[in-house]
């Protein structure tokens, strides 16, 4: 081979190897300008205002669908027994004698406080202060029963049960008029003991009442004028980590009282009302008819 057909040779050669890598180069174009296509084609339809508001849609649904779950589960939840690793520790006070000039305060301060208590009225105190009793009621305050009377001799002394039982009817009665609640927690005057028996407690059961008494004992009534001593009543007797605290419905524990919540707050308890869905026994006999 002359050196001029080398030559020739060479440069066809070295045409060939340039055409090849123009080949390539242009290919890996049309391969970039397809994907930048797409790109922007895929862009514009999720900046379009069908897809936004089908992102939205679904974001939506899906938020419906976890605050349902939350609410389901908050409404199946039962009240816990520990909180933060202790035993939960909780005082019911319940006031005797009301509806009369006292019970609003005791309201008021109870709605300041986001507190709910239980209310054992009389059933003549009740007919005659019924704006008392909705108010009562329909703050989420227990519309308890405390008889009609508060007579130790009619309800204790006629031989039996037919006089009480008749008397918490009727106050029953007269709750229900005014609320459209029927009540069937009862607090005897006096308390249970040891005025009621066996007989007459299974009396009670059957006319369809549960009893409660108390744990603590404010003694209230005695101290008009010196209500500091209603609140040394209530810290020497708090020690169970349920506590049903007797109160009434009088100028002195309405003085008083903001200094009990306090108290008993800052002792680790939570306030409830009672409610027939958790009942339990609180009578001085254990009597678990009541």
């Amino acid at each position: 081979m002359s050196e001029l057909d080398g030559h020739n040779v060479v440069s066809r050669s070295s045409r060939h190897r340039k055409k090849r890598r123009m080949g390539r180069i242009f290919m890996l174009l049309v391969m970039l300008i397809i994907v930048g296509v797409g790109v922007y084609a895929g862009v514009k339809m999720l900046l379009s205002g069908d897809s936004l508001a089908s992102a939205s849609t679904i974001r939506e649904d899906f938020v419906v669908t976890e605050v349902a779950a939350m609410g389901s589960a908050a409404k199946d939840k039962t009240a816990p027994t520990l909180y933060n690793g202790m035993k939960r520790k909780v005082v019911y006070l319940t006031f005797d004698d009301g509806p009369n000039a006292h019970t609003s305060e005791l309201l008021d301060i109870m709605k300041n406080n986001d507190i709910k208590g239980t209310f054992f009225m009389l059933g003549e105190n009740a007919k005659n202060n019924p704006d008392m009793v909705k108010r009562m009621y329909e703050e989420g305050h227990y519309p308890g029963l405390h008889s009609m009377t508060h007579d130790y001799s009619k309800l204790y002394k006629s031989g039996g049960s037919k006089n009480f039982i008749e008397e918490f009817q009727e106050a029953q009665s007269i709750v229900n008029d005014i609320t459209g609640y029927k009540p069937t927690l009862i607090r005897a005057p006096y308390g249970s003991a040891p005025q009621i028996g066996e007989e007459f407690r299974g009396d009670i059961a059957n006319a369809g009442f549960k009893m409660w008494d108390w744990t603590i004992d404010s003694y209230d009534w005695k101290y008009p004028g010196n209500p500091s001593a209603i609140l040394s009543q209530v810290q020497s007797q708090l020690t169970e980590d349920t506590e049903v605290v007797l109160m009434h419905d009088r100028e002195q524990t309405a003085q008083i009282l903001q200094q009990v919540i306090d108290y008993i707050r800052s002792q680790g308890y939570e306030f409830e009302a009672y409610h027939p869905d958790q009942h339990f026994i609180c009578n001085f006999r254990h009597d678990e008819r009541l």
